[in-house]
């Protein structure tokens, strides 16, 4: 059965922040039963987006179903991590399966020519040895190794006739991580560039394989990363983009009144009125808004609408600004200020058209090249894989990717200017 277990719950936990699967996780079963489904066949996808828009939870339902199917899963989160030990050390480390470790160990072992302390890591990685701490000397020796070492671990892979999934969240950042933050010597001699294309090259080789799937998350996408530092901006052109929109009205709806039935203390008096007006109040209708928008007003008693808004307004909204807002700004700062001013000239001319139904590509390739930018397609590529924006091929036009991201240009000093 493909739809989640929980899809008729009556009841729901109050939860925010923290990544949830099972009974605990509001079922969204036209991304999850395509996307498992997709994956058991050996189909790879990205799932880029926004911070608290349920990515990781999503992650997390999928690695519980494709477990269920008997499916070798291994996931990591990789967003402090930094170079081919962060990757593929702890996706090794992670593996459900003693006998597929041994037999990488088995083939490790064999290779006369690998020094003593790459050894030393491979073993620790599968779990015969301590961890590796990992130092800049020791990635610099298992970059020089990994011509050796990756056709062993492709052919074990290789080998492997059970279904195997690997699941790595925030790799955009370790990628990013890798690129910068390397000691000043290793950067000069270009390593951590060497280091990120290594990792891409090796993921998409183990992808290539028919019974290895991937699923790739992040709330910063891969295209501005490989513009900024010269990386192949078509890594994951193999791997389908899973679309992550809010909820439906209807379906936010029975969230709340879920969230009602399972608030603890329980919450008398609340009406079809109160649920209307939390979600009035709320930017956009993702799962993790809603809970934020309810625990905010569960935890002060408020019950009628007009103490609804008033909790919405004095409680939610400063948080919206601290969790939500920044990463737009975040992300924008990430980008040289030739380029920040082409991706927020392209925002504003498409959030200012979205009330006349959107902007046409035709139009906004026009109005960009009238501002000076000559990569239009790249601009909109980036934006859309981040969740700025969306495309619409049917009609062929662009729209804010959520309600959310004309609420913050609408609350920066710029659109206040305009």
């Amino acid at each position: 059965m493909d739809t989640c277990a929980g899809l008729n719950a009556s009841t729901l936990k109050s939860y925010y922040g923290t990544i949830v699967s099972g009974s605990d996780f509001w079922p969204r079963p036209e991304i999850v039963d395509p996307l498992v489904r997709s994956l058991l066949r050996g189909q790879s996808h990205t799932l880029f987006g926004l911070r608290r828009t349920g990515k990781s939870s999503i992650m997390a339902e999928a690695k519980s179903r494709m477990e269920a199917q008997g499916v070798i899963v291994s996931q990591i989160n990789a967003e402090s991590g930094k170079g081919l030990q962060d990757v593929f050390g702890e996706l090794l480390r992670n593996l459900p399966a003693p006998d597929l470790k041994n037999s990488l160990l088995r083939r490790f072992e064999q290779v006369q020519n690998i020094a003593q302390p790459v050894l030393g890591l491979v073993r620790g990685w599968i779990g015969h040895g301590p961890a590796p701490t990992g130092s800049a000397a020791s990635e610099r020796d298992l970059l020089d190794y990994w011509p050796t070492l990756s056709p062993m671990l492709f052919e074990a892979l290789k080998a492997e006739t059970r279904p195997i999934a690997l699941f790595v969240d925030e790799l955009p950042f370790l990628i990013e991580n890798t690129l910068t933050r390397g000691a000043g010597a290793d950067r000069k001699q270009g390593h951590g560039l060497a280091t990120a294309q290594q990792i891409l090259v090796t993921l998409r080789e183990w992808r290539g394989l028919k019974h290895v799937a991937m699923l790739v998350a992040g709330s910063i996408g891969m295209r501005g990363l490989a513009l900024r530092h010269g990386l192949d901006p078509g890594a994951f052109n193999d791997m389908l983009p899973v679309p992550l929109p809010p909820l439906r009205r209807d379906e936010a709806v029975r969230m709340v009144q879920a969230l009602v039935a399972g608030a603890a203390p329980p919450l008398p008096g609340w009406t079809e009125a109160a649920t209307e007006t939390l979600l009035d109040g709320l930017p956009d209708l993702y799962p993790g808004f809603i809970q934020l928008g309810f625990q905010s007003v569960a935890d002060r008693g408020a019950t009628t609408p007009e103490d609804i808004r008033h909790s919405l307004r004095e409680h939610l909204e400063p948080q919206l600004h601290h969790q939500f807002f920044g990463q737009f700004d975040n992300r924008l700062r990430r980008e040289e200020l030739a380029l920040r001013r082409h991706l927020t000239a392209a925002i504003d001319l498409v959030v200012d058209s979205a009330a006349q139904g959107g902007l046409p590509l035709d139009a906004f390739h026009a109005e960009l090249v009238k501002r000076g930018c000559e990569m239009p397609e790249e601009i909109a590529a980036i934006l859309r894989e981040d969740g700025f924006l969306t495309f619409d091929p049917h009609v062929k036009n662009f729209r804010p990717a959520s309600a959310m991201v004309a609420a913050w240009r609408n609350s920066t000093p710029r659109a206040r200017s305009r």
